[in-house]
């Protein structure tokens, strides 16, 4: 039997929003998306034995900053992305701390008597 299956309810809830908020992350994290570039040339080389080529996300990003006409519009687009690497970094960890509180929520949902 389940202990208490209000405290079940939220840490599922807690868990699946924890689940979102570091899903969401990670595509912003400027550090994952080289870790998954990174991968995936490895993929491409290992398996299809193809020369990997610039993956599409990284590409854009870089064909965003070339296409400004001044340094001043490069350096703006280059600190949008460190302030999202930031919020993205922010919002991973506050992913973790609610994994971590969910899991603690289910385990006293199932075992607290």
């Amino acid at each position: 039997m389940i202990a208490s299956p209000t405290l079940l309810v939220v840490g599922l809830v807690l868990l699946a929003v924890a689940v979102l908020l570091m899903n969401w992350a990670s595509s912003r994290n400027l550090k994952d998306v080289a870790i998954g570039a990174a991968l995936s040339a490895a993929w491409t080389l290992l398996w299809k034995r193809q020369r990997p080529g610039v993956p599409e996300e990284l590409s854009t990003r870089v064909d965003e900053v070339r296409a400004q006409g001044t340094h001043v519009g490069k350096a703006k687009i280059v600190a949008g992305y460190a302030v999202k690497h930031f919020v993205a970094v922010v919002a991973s960890l506050a992913g973790l701390l609610l994994f971590g509180l969910a899991v603690v929520l289910l385990a006293l949902a199932v075992f607290w008597r």
